[in-house]
């Protein structure tokens, strides 16, 4: 049997991502994330809850704020709870494993330009030099393999 659970967003900060730490002092962010549907005929959007562990959760909450734009690559996860009330719960959760900064470095409040930081077993942080003049505003990546389906030369 195959399995395979992968997602990836670009969208905008809908809050400040708040950084906690586990009884054990292991870093974790959570941050909402807004993503604009495409051929949408009005302004829809879609609302995802992101966490981010260790250093990739930590560099996210130092530099990005509500509003940012920010591509996530990770993977989806159900979890299941009962409430206070007795009443189960359940919720679909994004877990990021690398994070992309999108923006202009030209101070519209996102940073300077773009980045890459990424998560998982490795929990390192890899800074990128784009130029922003190879990429159209509208469009958050440079090509696309539609063979294998990757996304190649992303901000």
């Amino acid at each position: 049997m195959v399995s395979f659970n992968k997602v990836v967003l670009a969208g905008n900060l809908t809050r400040d991502p708040e950084l906690r730490f586990t009884n054990n002092g292991i870093p974790v962010a959570g941050f909402g994330l807004a993503v604009n549907r495409v051929k949408s005929k009005t302004e829809e959007a879609d609302f995802f809850d992101v966490t981010a562990w260790r250093e990739l959760g930590e560099t996210i909450t130092n530099y990005k704020k509500k509003g940012d734009p920010i591509l996530v690559e990770g993977r989806l996860q159900f979890r299941t709870w009962e409430a206070q009330d007795g009443t189960k719960r359940s919720k679909v959760d994004i877990v990021a494993e690398n994070v992309q900064f999108l923006g202009k470095a030209n101070g519209n409040g996102s940073g300077a330009g773009g980045g890459t930081a990424q998560g998982g077993a490795r929990g390192r942080q890899q800074d990128t030099n784009i130029n922003e003049e190879d990429f159209d505003d509208d469009i958050p990546f440079r090509a696309i393999n539609a063979k294998g389906m990757s996304v190649q030369g992303i901000l």
